[in-house]
């Protein structure tokens, strides 16, 4: 399969991104931002991400 093929480009919300992320459907390295705005919003939603599991862990 040509590498080409092995991509989709979707679009999807924040929040329903933050959810598969929250419930460990995806992980940070299946996920790509293509522009400079895409790759702030992932690096914010996996950041939060991580933060709700540390409160989660610490109850």
């Amino acid at each position: 399969m040509a590498s080409a093929d092995r991509f989709l480009k979707v679009q999807i919300s924040r929040e329903a991104l933050a959810s598969l992320i929250a419930e460990r459907h995806l992980t940070a390295e299946q996920l790509r931002g293509l522009t400079p705005t895409a790759r702030r919003a992932l690096r914010r939603i996996l950041l939060d991400s991580l933060k709700e599991e540390g409160l989660a862990g610490s109850h």
